[in-house]
């Protein structure tokens, strides 16, 4: 039998003690209760980087980023193995890379840049890593520090600086638990304390004082995929009259592409008359492309549509499609699919008006990034709603994910949000983003919750990302003071 020198499996087991502290993190983060001791591991993580050299700090947080995001999105191999086959597992394997190497590099130029400062200036690197992993179209949020406390009070400072605040405090209070006794330990538990306090005072949400129909189709999304049919229609209109018969409405929300073609075809606008209350549904687009489509109808009428904008990177589009056409028609020839062309992202932020409504629609994906939902408060949106189709993701923790991501976009605007999902989830949440009804995912039927209007803009919305960009002023200044530091001791 083999024996390795001691060094080397001390390196091997350091190795694995990193990914597995990473995974322990990962594994509990937004959808357990213990989600809130997210500071320990980070911590831990926080310690260990001021006493490495930066190559040695990429590797230890590669190592502890790759086993959060390996236990954090442990469900996305299975969810895109019905459509991806075997390649599930290779794009799986290198989203993960990619994120811990962000991870890494961040910890890594910290490191580099600020030296003995580096503890305190962590924090701050991570918020402005996090705000930028969600920019551009390659945004994606999975895994941003702030939905750690999402089940916990202190979340309800999002309403003043969005999720980045938040992330921003366990990122701190991860420093704060290994810097030793001082101002900077004593500035963190003051405002840690002060935004619990402002967590629990919050005034109570109103009652909701209307009705909305959630429809839930449950329909196997690999069916859709293999061709629409008109019996998807009949199945939705079939669940959304039971439902009302069973409990008046005053809005009806169907899940994403519930419909296989556009209200504005004459099968299906001649189809949705016979639904008497205002109807927001989701369906394909053909329009300089496929979009990806929720349209506001009335009697049968279309009184306007929203596109989905943030689309989901190769999965509904291809960067450099056209330009790289041979090599993408040969990966997917070589997972056994046909030649792809994903879907056209939409170009406005404008809320669906339905009388004193105006639906903030937010498609899916949609839902885990704060600026869609500013951007639509912003133009008026007195209601968020959601249509969504989570069936891809199967019986993990995906779906679960998703969905209390979005419940902080209710938190962050303080608006009513109800979503309707194709298997589930779906709900309604108050502004303080409380749920107030949740129905069982994997089965068909037509939920009623009650829901309200809200006109008020919090601070969130009123100044966006200032969260972010007050983190890079500080990091900025920090590395000013450490140039200087190093100078005089130069001169």
């Amino acid at each position: 039998m083999r024996s390795w020198p001691v060094p080397v499996r001390c390196v091997w087991r350091s190795d694995v003690a990193w990914a597995a502290l990473g995974g322990v993190l990962g594994l509990g983060f937004l959808v357990s209760s213990w989600s809130w001791l997210a500071p320990v591991p980070l911590a831990l993580l926080f310690r260990e980087i001021p006493r490495r050299t930066p190559t040695d700090t990429f590797k230890l947080t590669w190592l502890f980023g790759a086993g959060f995001f390996a236990a954090h999105l442990l469900w996305l191999p299975s969810s895109l193995s019905g459509f991806l086959g075997p390649g599930a597992v290779i794009l799986s394997a290198l989203l993960i890379a990619l994120l811990a190497s962000l991870w890494g590099l961040t910890a890594a130029l910290t490191r580099r840049l600020l030296g003995s400062a580096t503890l305190w200036g962590l924090p701050l690197a991570w918020t402005v890593m996090d705000a930028l992993r969600a920019a551009g179209p390659f945004g994606f949020t999975w895994g941003s520090l702030g939905y750690a406390w999402a089940k916990t009070p202190l979340v309800q400072v999002a309403d003043l600086g969005g999720i980045a605040l938040v992330g921003l405090l366990v990122a701190l209070s991860a420093a704060a638990l290994v810097s030793g006794r001082g101002l900077g330990q004593t500035a963190v538990l003051g405002a840690v304390l002060l935004a619990a306090g402002y967590g629990l005072t919050r005034p109570a949400a109103p009652d909701g004082t209307q009705q909305v129909l959630l429809v839930q189709g449950n329909i196997d999304p690999r069916l859709k995929a293999a061709g629409r049919r008109t019996e998807e229609l009949t199945h939705y209109l079939t669940l959304t009259a039971a439902g009302l018969r069973a409990a008046p409405a005053s809005l009806v929300v169907w899940p994403e592409t519930a419909a296989p073609l556009a209200p504005t075809t004459a099968p299906v606008r001649r189809a949705l008359t016979a639904v008497p209350v205002p109807l927001l549904l989701g369906a394909p687009t053909q329009d300089a492309g496929l979009r990806n489509s929720v349209y506001a109808v009335q009697a049968g009428q279309t009184l306007g549509r929203q596109d989905k904008r943030r689309l989901v990177p190769f999965g509904e589009f291809f960067p450099a499609r056209a330009a790289l056409d041979g090599v993408y028609r040969a990966v997917f020839a070589g997972l056994g699919l046909p030649p792809l062309t994903g879907t056209v992202p939409g170009t406005t932020t404008q809320p669906l008006t339905l009388g004193a409504l105006r639906a903030g629609v937010l498609i899916c994906y949609e839902s885990t990034f704060p600026a869609v939902a500013r951007a639509l408060v912003t133009q008026g949106a007195n209601l968020l709603v959601t249509a969504s189709n989570d069936a891809w993701f199967g019986p993990s923790t995906g779906a679960e994910q998703h969905f209390q991501m979005g419940r902080v976009r209710a938190i962050e605007t303080r608006r009513w949000w109800v979503r309707a999902g194709n298997d589930g989830i779906s709900a309604a949440v108050n502004p303080q983003g409380q749920v107030v009804a949740r129905f069982l995912r994997g089965v068909a039927g037509a939920f009623t919750a009650s829901y309200g209007l809200a006109e008020t803009r919090t601070l969130f919305v009123r100044w966006g990302d200032w969260v972010p960009l007050l983190a890079g002023i500080g990091l900025a200044l920090m590395w000013g003071r450490q140039r200087w530091l190093t100078w005089r001791l130069a001169d």
